[in-house]
């Protein structure tokens, strides 16, 4: 098994055929081909098969794409610090973030990681913690902040508690419900939200439990630019963390409503994989949201 035969094998499956694969490579063909062969003879297993939607990958071929990506990454990460180190490359490093992680810690973090490594660039990967796990077990980002469900498996990862923060509900400051004390006024408006529980929207089983209507769902955003763009040009109402509103909450943008909701803290996780170190640069960016975290318990 070489490299080329993993890297082919992504290829093929991410543009589901063999010549979009060869296309994109800048190969020929029957060389994609021949690797797709040697890898399936090497593994004795099937990866591919052919179906009205092009080339999709097997049971197997799902498990090996999986490890394929990691392998890929971790080449990629090689020689982008050996390029580094040779003053050849700008180095990257990719972060998974919740909607709250990035409101209430990715700020600071980057301000005291760019006086330490101004050259490095940042990119953000948003999304539900799902999404940001999958992506750092694939090695899309080198390391994920966010909150983790019970239902997901964390045996690969190593996990630590960073920050908690009470949930509120939050309107724009010129709201018509903006002087609301309880839950049935705010019926007759669009909720956002941000924050699960036993995988429905929070403020559906705090609804459900105080005998009222379901509310109105509009969106869930794993985005809190999004969650604030929406709610500062509609008559939405929001669930979100305290601490993540709290800055806009003093400039006099939004109002935390006086409604008690008796829901558990959003607690956001600093997620690493077990068997993958970080890169240095990766290193000292987790280490400086450890560092913001800890600022926001003072």
């Amino acid at each position: 098994m070489r490299h080329a035969h993993l890297r082919d094998l992504i290829a093929v499956i991410e543009t589901g055929s063999v010549r979009s694969a060869a296309r994109k490579l800048g190969l020929a063909q029957a060389a994609v081909s021949k690797n797709l062969t040697a890898l399936e003879k090497s593994l004795g297993v099937p990866l591919l098969v052919r179906s009205a939607r092009g080339v999709e990958p097997t049971e197997y071929g799902r498990i090996v794409l999986r490890r394929a990506r990691v392998v890929e990454a971790e080449l990629r990460h090689l020689h982008e610090e050996i390029e580094l180190l040779n003053g050849a490359r700008q180095n990257v490093v990719t972060v998974g973030l919740s909607a709250t992680a990035e409101a209430m810690l990715l700020s600071d973090a980057v301000a005291r990681f760019r006086e330490q490594m101004p050259d490095v660039l940042i990119s953000v990967f948003g999304g539900r913690s799902s999404s940001t796990v999958a992506a750092l077990r694939e090695a899309k980002v080198d390391f994920a902040v966010g909150p983790l469900s019970t239902d997901q498996s964390a045996d690969d990862l190593h996990v630590e508690q960073l920050c908690s923060s009470d949930l509120g509900i939050f309107v724009r400051a010129d709201h018509p419900a903006a002087d609301a004390h309880d839950l049935a006024s705010l019926a007759p408006y669009g909720w956002l939200y941000s924050v699960r529980q036993a995988g429905e929207p929070s403020i559906v089983s705090v609804m459900r439990k105080r005998g009222l209507p379901a509310p109105t769902l509009v969106a869930h955003c794993d985005s809190s630019s999004a969650l604030v763009d929406m709610l500062l040009q509609n008559d939405y109402v929001a669930l979100n963390s305290v601490a993540a509103m709290e800055p806009l909450r003093k400039h006099g943008l939004f109002k935390m409503l006086d409604i008690e909701l008796g829901l558990p803290p959003a607690v956001q996780y600093l997620m690493t994989p077990l068997m993958r170190p970080l890169t240095t640069s990766a290193a000292a960016l987790a280490a400086e949201f450890r560092r913001a975290s800890r600022r926001l318990r003072r």
